[in-house]
């Protein structure tokens, strides 16, 4: 309110050129607290798994419940790729084309990725370079077993 106040808007006015919007500008809610941002089911999670903590169970475990799988279908097979290979702290992918075929107008490409020193290849050319490095992408983390076959 005090930037549109030294801007030159007066309170009980409109907003706008003509004076046409609403007389009183939006109200935010400004997060004070240094809690950080949470859902209600983190909160239930949190209040259903801790039961006061020492003294029972003993040993190292979490509880069973702090492994977590990430669903990797749903993601773009090239970052998804890239994202394991930082996870597992190996180098990045080496994506090397293999062939390319066809006149100008209608070429095939088939690339082939390197990774840990292992290489995985598609069976099949694609019709554009994106679709070969994604298809590359896919076929190796179908044999990695982390998305399904299709």
């Amino acid at each position: 309110m005090a930037l549109l106040q030294k801007m030159g808007w007066k309170l009980g006015t409109g907003l706008g050129k003509n004076n046409e919007g609403s007389l009183e500008p939006l109200k935010l809610d400004i997060k004070t607290d240094r809690k950080g941002l949470t859902s209600q089911e983190e909160h239930s999670k949190k209040g259903r798994g801790h039961h006061g903590g020492k003294g029972h169970g003993g040993g190292a475990g979490g509880g069973g419940g702090g492994i977590v799988t990430h669903d990797l279908s749903s993601k773009h097979p090239v970052s998804a790729l890239m994202e394991l290979c930082n996870k597992r702290r190996w180098g990045p992918p080496d994506f090397q084309l293999v062939h390319e075929s066809g006149p100008d107008h209608k070429k095939h490409f088939l690339f082939k990725v390197i990774i840990n020193g292992n290489s995985y290849q598609p069976s099949v050319a694609s019709n554009n370079k994106k679709m070969a490095k994604a298809s590359t992408a896919a076929a190796c983390l179908q044999e990695l077993g982390l998305i399904p076959r299709t």
